[in-house]
């Protein structure tokens, strides 16, 4: 991800200090970082204040006058690689995701949502689509994940193409927080057959047939009633945690558990899209 795409915060709470030429934060007794240039503290100090995670870079950068931007975008660079600055979280990022909702995918759980006249058929930016999978098609959950974030749209996917077990993933955003290959990348390092998921996108991208599994309904409402409580949660204006965990509905106990899951450093998913 280029850095104009990113939604920063300060890693610490730094306090800024300016004076001239030099800016100077400072956290605590161990930990101060000194920057200096020409008129530095007449605008670094308001550029910093802005990152608390909700505010998007090329926003922030858009504030400046266009003589500064160039060495504003330099010096964000480098207090990545310092890790003075850090990506914000994706509840961090959170903004409330107004209805009507785009609803895609296959299945009993896709219909029943459908039913709800939650959905329209187009995918608009800012409100919130939705990904519905009755089998193991991650080629197809890959490509809807790169189509929402070229478009700047938060997603849900919604699976029980794994039969055994339900999936309902975080709300995913375009611009903070993991990816749907994020996510996968994750299932793939704790899977004891890793290659099954290389070798099903491959056959997904030569137009193979996947066909799709059983589920019994009472596992497809649960899945729903989750589905509606993020839905629900995602057009609020304060964040929950729950929004942005994955919950996995196992159907021999209907246990549902939930998990954080993580952004991926190396994904190239995220890399993709800039």
């Amino acid at each position: 991800m280029t850095v104009a795409r990113r939604r920063p915060r300060l890693a610490l709470p730094f306090t800024i200090l300016a004076d001239g030429d030099t800016v100077r934060l400072v956290a605590g007794e161990d930990f101060r970082y000194t920057l200096t240039g020409p008129e530095l503290g007449r605008w670094l100090p308001g550029l910093l204040a802005q990152f608390e995670g909700g505010e998007a870079l090329e926003r922030a950068l858009g504030n400046l006058p266009d003589t500064l931007r160039a060495q504003a975008h330099e010096l964000v660079e480098r207090l990545f690689g310092e890790r003075i600055l850090v990506e914000a979280s994706a509840l961090e990022a959170h903004a409330a995701r107004p209805a009507p909702l785009s609803i895609k995918g296959s299945g009993a759980l896709w219909e029943k949502l459908r039913s709800a006249a939650l959905c329209s058929e187009e995918i608009l930016s800012d409100q919130l689509a939705i990904f519905c999978q009755d089998r193991l098609d991650y080629r197809a959950a890959l490509q809807f994940n790169r189509e929402c974030r070229e478009r700047g749209v938060p997603w849900l996917w919604a699976s029980s193409g794994a039969m055994e077990r339900g999936y309902v993933g975080p709300m995913f955003l375009p611009d903070a927080g993991p990816c749907f290959a994020c996510l996968l990348g994750h299932f793939q390092r704790l899977s004891p057959t890793p290659e099954i998921y290389a070798e099903l996108i491959d056959h997904g991208e030569r137009q193979g047939s996947i066909r799709p599994v059983p589920f019994p309904k009472e596992g497809i409402e649960i899945l729903m009633q989750l589905v509606l409580r993020k839905v629900w949660l995602a057009q609020r204006p304060d964040s929950s945690p729950a929004l942005y965990r994955l919950h996995v509905l196992e159907i021999d106990s209907l246990e549902v558990s939930s998990h954080p899951v993580l952004a991926d450093p190396e994904c190239p998913a995220c890399a993709e899209v800039a």
